[in-house]
């Protein structure tokens, strides 16, 4: 039950509500006490009681009989015997008809008897212990009448001749289907909003959730996107703080740096320096990462080859540290440019600082544009790949920032790709080293022309 979903819980329990019904009826038939098998008031019973009352009084007064044993609830008529010479025709008779008829000439001698079994449509729209089958009886009587018994066979409650339990039962299952039907269109609006919900985490936009469902439903979806607005509050006001905190401490220590310029040169002034811009460096890093937070309203169309080769080219120096691939056509992805430089920077420094040079490509991967930076460093290991895309977090666990860096690098590529649907992942690359891969959804154009 953990793994099912609500409609299925819900048509499980049905089915067996359903299935505890039709046990509970069945075990109640077969409490209920059989009164057909008390030979007192068996239909064999009650025809033998008759026949010899029949018998035993005048034929004058047989008339009155019938309809005291009718008023008790036998249906019974009199009716003249047959002509000597004329004889029934048993060419319709079944196996079973012939055995009773033998049998019943043993029992009754030379009397007259008949049996035959009478299809029986009850009439009306409701009826009541109306039988699927009634067993006429015949058997012949003192004063040269014949007594005729019509005895039931398998009564039950029929509606416009349809037995009722057979109805009773379709109609459940027809109840349970529009019942199960109505739930899943009832619970259609919480399977949507789980949908959403759980998107919601991949961007830092609030996703507008619309108010559709029950009235406890409207008023959750309105928790949520009420929810939604403080979180993206709180994360402006922090992105704020940080960026002024970081702008004023950049001011401050470029100020402390011209400063420390004009003291005299000594191996303590020029500790201090490098000491200053480490802390500029991670400042800026700092800054940068609470601008990767703030995602830009427009978003635009980029030819992801040109795009990648101009930045590139850009960044090309006469040592030829970065080489690119190009993909060779046009491959459009929703990213803005700028957001795009920033993760290139970001990629390429870490595979210059670790692996020497950098290398990058672009691909295309299903539904997805890709870029991957790839370097010949000593990698990251798969156990702390996840690890590393937290900020502050460095493999390189010394305090010297010119080997590890600020750990900020990875964490900002990852917010910038979160807030604009992208991904990164990071891939061992043949021969020894690390490929870092970006995944871009395609514009709606090129989603269509794949």
């Amino acid at each position: 039950m953990l793994k099912l979903g609500l409609v299925a819980r819900i048509i499980m329990i049905v089915a067996v509500a359903l299935f505890v019904i039709q046990l509970a009826a069945f075990a109640a038939a077969q409490l209920k006490p059989n009164t057909s098998l008390d030979p007192e008031i068996s239909p064999a019973m009650q025809v033998k009681s008759a026949i010899r009352l029949l018998d035993a009084i005048p034929p004058e007064t047989q008339p009155l009989a019938v309809r005291a044993l009718n008023a008790n609830g036998l249906a019974l008529s009199l009716i003249d015997a047959p002509l000597p010479g004329q004889k029934d025709d048993a060419s319709n008779l079944t196996l079973t008809d012939k055995l009773a008829r033998e049998f019943a000439a043993i029992a009754l001698g030379n009397r007259y008897f008949n049996m035959r079994s009478l299809p029986e449509r009850p009439q009306g729209w409701f009826s009541v212990g109306a039988p699927d089958r009634i067993v006429e009886v015949s058997i012949g009587v003192a004063g040269g009448k014949v007594a005729v018994f019509r005895l039931p066979d398998t009564p039950t409650v029929r509606l416009r001749g349809v037995p009722v339990g057979l109805m009773a039962g379709v109609l459940g299952m027809l109840v349970a289907v529009i019942a199960i039907a109505a739930v899943a269109r009832e619970t259609r609006p919480l399977t949507r909003l789980s949908r959403t919900v759980n998107s919601i985490g991949n961007g830092l936009q609030p996703v507008d959730i619309p108010e559709r469902g029950a009235c406890e439903l409207r008023m959750l979806i309105r928790a949520i996107n009420a929810m939604q607005l403080r979180i993206a509050a709180l994360v402006n006001n922090r992105t704020l703080i940080i960026g002024a905190i970081s702008h004023d401490l950049r001011t401050y220590l470029t100020r402390f740096r011209l400063r420390m310029e004009m003291m005299p040169d000594t191996p303590h002034r020029d500790r201090a320096i490098a000491d200053v811009e480490a802390m500029q460096r991670l400042v800026e890093d700092a800054l940068g990462f609470a601008r990767s937070t703030v995602v830009p309203d427009g978003k635009i169309i980029v030819d992801l080859d040109v795009a990648v080769c101009s930045h590139v080219a850009e960044r090309q120096d006469a040592s030829d540290l970065v080489a690119f691939s190009p993909f060779g056509q046009p491959l459009a992805v929703t990213m803005p440019q700028t957001a795009l430089v920033r993760v290139l920077d970001n990629l390429i420094d870490n595979a210059l600082r670790y692996g020497g040079c950098a290398e990058v490509g672009v691909e295309h991967r299903g539904d997805q544009g890709a870029i991957i930076v790839g370097d010949r460093g000593p990698g990251i290991p798969t156990e702390r790949r996840k690890e590393v895309l937290e900020p502050f977090v460095r493999l390189e666990e010394s305090r010297n920032r010119d080997l590890g860096g600020s750990g900020l690098g990875l964490a900002i590529v990852r917010q910038i790709l979160d807030a604009h649907g992208g991904a990164l992942c990071l891939e061992d690359r043949e021969g020894g080293g690390l490929n870092a891969v970006v995944l871009l959804p395609l514009a709606a154009t090129e989603r269509k022309a794949a």
